[in-house]
């Protein structure tokens, strides 16, 4: 059983491709409905295994996308964090990803493991990110990771007209540390 197979009949059922994803997946939670998702998490699994053995990065790209997809459930995203054993290198291919739904994971993530550059990465994704909730959900782990640099990066959104962002930068910047 192989990522790439799994992914493959995942976007055949989908009617998508990792490219029209992003586009076309509306509000999500439908990938919850995959019916062979087990079949995923458990390619998931393999690769993590591999990319241990020796990291390769078109299987991490995979990995990518089903992070993506899985971002409902959160079953990869606790797998990669707790059985990869050199995050770095797949935490950066996510951060900087085609797939907002990895990048926010990505952000999640780099709330609780430390590996090196992750303040840096966080600040990547709340000043270049377009989707904003993406930069809302590294504005709560750079929270964590640095609570006057969120401050800073936070002000600026106290006004925003996105509410979700409105509110999470007014809890940032009126937390005491």
């Amino acid at each position: 059983m192989s990522l790439e197979n799994e992914l493959a009949r995942f976007w055949e059922w989908a009617k998508m491709t990792p490219d029209t994803y992003n586009e076309q997946r509306g509000l999500g939670e439908w990938e919850a409905d995959y019916p062979e998702r087990d079949a995923l998490y458990k390619a998931a699994e393999e690769a993590l295994e591999q990319l241990n053995k020796e990291f390769n990065h078109d299987l991490a790209q995979l990995l990518v996308y089903a992070l993506a997809i899985d971002n409902e459930a959160g079953i990869v995203l606790k797998a990669v964090e707790e059985k990869l054993a050199e995050p770095l290198r797949f935490i950066r291919k996510g951060v900087f990803s085609n797939q907002p739904q990895a990048r926010w994971q990505m952000a999640e993530l780099l709330s609780h493991v430390e590996v090196e550059g992750r303040e840096k990465m966080l600040l990547h994704l709340i000043k270049s990110e377009p989707d904003k909730y993406v930069i809302r959900r590294a504005l709560m782990s750079l929270d964590k990771v640095n609570h006057a640099k969120a401050v800073e990066l936070a002000q600026p959104y106290v006004r925003d007209t996105d509410p979700f962002m409105k509110l999470v930068a007014k809890e940032i910047t009126k937390k005491k540390v």
